[in-house]
């Protein structure tokens, strides 16, 4: 038998200061040290998911959630046992494998609860969190990066590229959301106005288009699910879902219309996503069934014609910076359902929320799922992280500031 359990772990004060901490550091963290938030994602799930084993209280995700990621998981794992195109792409699986079942229960939405965190700390680390972030985001983008210099001994007149902050700009505008939702849900709205537009006029001082589109894509969001939350998120799956199911087409049209009437892209970002997208639209439709199995498109030759016509293209690269093209390439549209399946789940899990959060947590998902189809890897456990900490951090939204639910 097991003694009694300490009275920090039953009554959520090592939960409260746990999540205080992490909420406070992530911002700054993602500014500097990016990959240093998949540390802190993965240490809030694993440090709030023991301590409610400890006390036998970790909340079940749900299957709505759980079945589509463990079918695409298994269909994962089933590509690389029974057809292994990509021999070299096994390494990956486990941590794939591993960051969803870690992650999964963090984002799910019920922890804030079943830990019984104290809301009003948790609320002000998260608040103050982001106001440093947005401040070190200041110091390092419109200085020069010194921050960055002084920790990585970097020498004052050595080029820093503002592109690494472009991932901690997209953290920082998911925390602030939930921030100012946070102020707006307390009365204090010109702080969270406020707040907000501090955090968007730091946004603009990067170089990321996507960063720069984060925040309004936010704040349309927002207001328009304000009005008709739900016709917000059906669309917004409704958007999704034609654009994933479409993706290996659409990509080889768009790029053979930019080279057949030699459209001029000066954008050499842009540039670069129209050769990728056409890359992996011709690799998902060699095998649309089942894929070339997890992280295939690091590891799949490009064809030699498509080379000789790409201008910023040179070789194969992590992902596709798509996240429909990156599940058609993997899993095929079996994969593709699934992530279609889970997107839907995750909007209907947001129409069971109180109705004052919905537009918060629709707006949330917009701005997490923008990044997903024009930027960044799927399994990237850094996407994964911020976005499972955003999702964690809505709980923080509900009216009860008692630590039981």
């Amino acid at each position: 038998m097991r003694g009694p359990l300490p009275a920090a772990v039953t009554d959520g004060r090592a939960a409260s200061w746990i999540a205080a901490v992490i909420l406070l550091a992530f911002p700054t963290v993602g500014m500097l040290a990016k990959h240093g938030m998949s540390t802190l994602g993965i240490a809030l799930a694993v440090l709030l998911g023991a301590l409610l084993l400890l006390d036998r209280r970790l909340p079940w995700p749900g299957w709505v959630l759980v079945a589509p990621v463990a079918a695409l998981l298994a269909v994962q794992a089933l590509d690389l046992l029974v057809a292994p195109s990509c021999p070299p792409c096994a390494d990956r699986w486990p941590q794939a494998a591993g960051a969803a079942v870690l992650l999964l229960p963090l984002a799910a939405g019920g922890m804030v609860g079943a830990a019984r965190l104290d809301r009003a700390l948790v609320r002000r680390a998260l608040v103050a969190g982001v106001l440093i972030g947005a401040l070190v985001a200041l110091v390092e983008l419109g200085l020069d990066a010194p921050i960055y210099r002084l920790l990585n001994g970097r020498d004052p007149g050595e080029a820093v590229s503002l592109s690494r902050y472009n991932r901690g700009i997209v953290a920082l505008v998911l925390l602030a959301l939930v921030a100012g939702g946070v102020l707006w849900g307390e009365g204090r709205r010109v702080w969270a106005v406020a707040l907000l537009a501090a955090v968007g006029a730091v946004s603009m001082l990067g170089i990321s288009l996507i960063a720069h589109l984060c925040l309004l894509l936010g704040l349309v969001t927002l207001v328009a699910g304000a009005v008709a939350e739900r016709l917000v998120r059906v669309a917004m799956v409704v958007v999704v879902a034609v654009q994933m199911l479409s993706a290996p087409w659409a990509a080889n049209a768009v790029y053979d219309w930019v080279i057949t009437d030699n459209v001029a892209i000066s954008d050499l970002a842009i540039r670069h996503r129209l050769e990728l997208w056409d890359h992996g639209g011709a690799l998902a439709r060699e095998r649309p069934w089942t894929g070339w199995g997890l992280d295939a498109f690091d590891h799949r030759p490009i064809d030699p014609e498509r080379l000789a016509k790409a201008q910023r293209m040179t070789k194969p690269e992590p992902h596709p910076h798509n996240a429909g093209l990156q599940l058609w390439v993997e899993t095929g549209v079996v994969g593709v359902l699934l992530g279609i399946a889970f997107l839907a789940a995750v909007a209907w899990r947001i129409g069971r929320l109180p109705r004052a959060l919905r537009p918060w947590a629709t707006a949330l998902l917009a701005v997490g799922l923008l990044p997903g189809l024009v930027s960044f890897g799927l399994w990237q456990t850094t996407y994964l992280a911020m976005a499972a900490v955003a999702a964690f951090a809505v709980g923080l939204l509900r009216d009860k500031d008692s630590r039981a639910e």
